[in-house]
């Protein structure tokens, strides 16, 4: 029997995406694959691979913080680390942590329902308590797709260029898409989603103008700007406000000529 306990949360707001379905198609879907319904909803909601998402214990899973530890990855059956090499915490949405907590509880009463014993560690189970197989995964996915009249190339990793193009589409920082991710270095963040990033507008540029108002050190650019001929004249003769060139025009004047 399926994980009854674990119901689908109602649809939010369209977020069609041309890298990969959207939360709101696993929401329609969940009612139909109500199993699969928190694994989904976990790539989409965190950006991690199927393989992380695969081998996640409840023990890394802190619904409080709302964080998730990810420090395994399961390929081709069996558990490694993350294609990075090593672990890394993300942080989950409350209703992803509260979609948890309910797939907790639904997880321990189906522990007694099979006599299991104790509930097992991993978090995504098949219905005979063993490890998800991925092959079956895509298959469900592909199910859920052609439901929603999307085209069905779209796979699970789908979800992570979604969950990342989205993040930057609203304003997040690179850094701290990088760091969800698990990508080795900001530049292939950067290098993979950069059409996604802000551009910015010319709004931004006119909010320097504040800073002119208050900062004392703008206003002196800004007088400098307006000296006199006299003044520079003076400013060319001592070497500079720094003062930190020689003070003898000819020895200076020397020193010009070797460096060009």
């Amino acid at each position: 029997a399926p994980l009854g306990g674990v119901q689908a949360s109602p649809a939010g707001t369209d977020q069609s995406h041309d890298s990969g379905p959207t939360r709101d198609v696993f929401d329609d879907g969940g009612q139909a694959e109500p199993r699969y319904y928190p694994l989904f909803f976990t790539m989409a909601g965190t950006g991690m691979r199927l393989g992380e998402a695969l081998a996640l214990q409840w023990s890394d899973i802190d619904a409080v913080a709302s964080t998730i530890r990810i420090s395994r990855s399961l390929s081709a059956g069996q558990v490694t680390t993350p294609k990075a090499g090593h672990g890394r915490t993300v942080d989950m949405s409350s209703g992803l942590a509260t979609t948890l907590t309910r797939f907790l509880a639904a997880r321990k009463a189906e522990t007694v329902r099979h006599g299991w014993g104790e509930v097992p560690p991993w978090v995504f189970l098949n219905q005979v308590g063993r490890l998800m197989d991925e092959h079956r995964i895509r298959k469900v996915m592909t199910r859920i797709v052609k439901k929603a009249h999307l085209p069905t190339h779209f796979s699970p990793h789908g979800l992570r260029h979604t969950y990342a193009s989205l993040m930057l589409q609203q304003g997040e920082s690179s850094a701290y898409v990088q760091r969800q991710l698990g990508h080795a270095s900001i530049q292939l963040t950067v290098d993979t989603y950069g059409k996604w990033l802000p551009m910015g507008n010319k709004g931004a540029v006119d909010r320097l103008d504040g800073f002119g108002e208050i900062s004392s050190g703008s206003k002196m650019v800004a007088n400098a700007a307006f000296a006199t001929e006299d003044d520079s004249q003076l400013l060319d003769f001592i070497g500079g406000p720094c003062r930190s060139r020689t003070y003898d025009p000819l020895i200076k004047s020397q020193l010009l000529c070797q460096l060009s």
